[in-house]
C-alpha cells in the first residue's frame, strides 16, 4: 500500500507607537508609551488555535514533515492545533477524508493518481519530499561475490539477483513489491527473473536477511540501514539515485477537493508549516533528528538521522505544474500505475492556490 497529512491563521493585534526620545518629555512619553502597552496586553488575548485532525497511513521517518511541524511548534505559530493519528491504509485514510472526519493526509502520488482515477475528490496542496524513497540491501555473500556496493547501479544489483529471493513487506502486490517490478521492467528484465518474497513485518525483512533466508530486501530507510548497522547485509542503491524518478513530486500533504475549496486560509496554514519543517529538515538534519527522537525511540540517533537525510525535502514545499506532467511520465515509465491516468485526473489531482511563498 502506498504511503505514506480546519485550521484557522492566528491574528494578533499588536499595537504600537513611535515616539521621538528629546528634551524633557521623553520620560512623560515612555511613561504613557508603558502604560499604553501594558493595558493592551491584558485587554487583547490571542485568537484561539483551530483543532485539525492529520490522518497517517505510517508512523515512520517518512512522516518527519508533519511530525516536525507539531513538535516544534510551526502548526502552533499558524494558529494550528493538530492531532495526528494513524490510520491503517489509505483506503480508510481516503473515506475518513470525504466524510470530513479527518482533514488531512501525508499521501504519495500513485495512491493520490489512483483514488483520483476512481472518482474519489482529492487533492495534494503542497509536498513533503520528492521521489519515491526505497532502498535494497543483500547479503554480505552476495555483495562480496557480485562485487556490490553502494556505487552500484540498481540495473547491476538487479542483474546480481537473478533467480534470487527479496523480502518486501506486503508482497509483489504491496509498494515496494510494484516498485521493484516496475524498475525489472524498466531495465528490460523479466519480472520472473526474481522471487518476491513476502514478509509481514519490516523488523521481519532484516530478521530474513540475517538468518540468510532470502539474498535481499527492499524497504523504505531506515530499515536496509539498520540491517546493515547490524551486520546483516549491504546497502547497495537507493531509488531516489534514479534521476528521472527523484525528480516526481512524491509525497505531500492532501484533502478532500470541497475541503481545500472551502477552507483555503487553513490549507494555507498546514502548508505553511510544512513549508517551515521541510526547510528545517534540509537546513539541520541534526536538529531535526534531536526533535524528532522522542517520536522515534526506537531508532537509534544514527538511524534515524541516515532516514532523514535519505529523503529529498523539497524547499518551502513547492510544487509545480511541469513538475506534475513529468511525473506523470516517469510514473508510466516504471510501469507504477495500473492503467493510464488522463490529463483532467492529472490535472484534478493538485492544486497550486495554497502554496506558501517560496523563499
Amino acid at each position: 500500500m502506498f504511503s505514506n497529512k480546519k485550521a484557522a491563521l492566528a491574528v494578533l493585534l499588536v499595537a504600537g507607537t513611535v515616539l521621538a526620545a528629546c528634551g524633557s518629555s521623553s520620560n512623560t512619553s515612555a511613561t504613557a508609551t508603558t502604560a499604553g502597552a501594558s493595558a493592551a496586553t491584558t485587554t487583547t488575548a490571542a485568537a484561539p488555535l483551530t483543532k485539525i485532525t492529520i490522518a497517517l497511513p505510517v508512523a515512520e521517518p517518512v512522516q518527519s514533515p508533519v511530525y516536525l511541524a507539531k513538535v516544534n511548534g510551526y502548526f502552533k505559530k499558524q494558529g494550528l492545533d493538530p492531532t495526528i493519528v494513524v490510520l491503517a491504509g489509505d483506503v480508510i485514510v481516503n473515506s475518513a477524508l470525504v466524510s470530513n472526519s479527518v482533514q488531512f493526509t501525508s499521501v504519495n502520488a500513485v495512491s493520490l493518481l489512483t483514488a483520483v482515477s476512481k472518482g474519489i475528490p482529492l487533492q495534494m496542496a503542497c509536498m513533503e519530499y520528492n521521489g519515491p524513497e526505497w532502498a535494497m540491501a543483500v547479503t554480505n555473500q552476495l555483495a562480496a561475490s557480485a562485487h556490490l556496493s553502494s556505487s552500484s547501479t540498481p540495473q547491476q544489483v538487479l542483474s546480481a539477483l537473478k533467480g534470487d529471493k527479496v523480502a518486501v513487506v506486503g508482497g509483489a502486490s504491496a509498494a515496494p513489491g510494484i516498485m521493484l517490478n516496475g524498475l525489472l521492467e524498466h531495465y528490460g528484465m523479466s519480472t520472473s527473473s526474481l522471487t518476491i518474497f513476502a514478509v509481514n513485518s519490516s523488523a521481519a525483512l532484516v530478521t530474513a536477511l540475517q538468518h540468510n533466508e532470502v539474498q535481499a530486501i527492499f524497504d523504505t530507510q531506515p530499515i536496509p540501514a539498520s540491517a546493515q548497522a547490524d551486520g546483516a547485509g549491504k546497502v547497495v542503491f537507493d531509488t531516489t539515485e534514479i534521476s528521472s524518478l527523484a525528480a516526481v513530486p512524491w509525497e505531500g500533504i492532501l484533502a478532500a477537493k470541497s475541503y481545500i475549496a472551502s477552507n483555503p486560509k487553513i490549507v494555507k496554514s498546514v502548508c505553511a508549516a510544512i513549508a517551515q519543517a521541510d526547510n528545517y529538515l534540509i537546513s539541520n538534519p541534526s536538529g531535526a533528528t534531536s526533535a524528532l527522537q522522542p517520536t522515534f525511540s526506537k531508532l537509534s540517533p544514527s538511524l534515524l538521522q541516515s532516514a532523514i537525510t535519505s529523503y529529498k525535502w523539497v524547499k518551502d514545499a513547492q510544487m509545480t505544474d511541469s513538475q506534475w506532467t513529468n511525473g506523470l511520465a516517469a510514473l508510466e515509465s516504471f510501469h507504477l500505475l495500473s492503467k493510464p491516468i488522463s490529463s483532467s485526473v492529472l490535472s484534478s489531482s493538485y492544486t497550486l492556490a495554497d502554496l506558501p511563498p517560496a523563499s
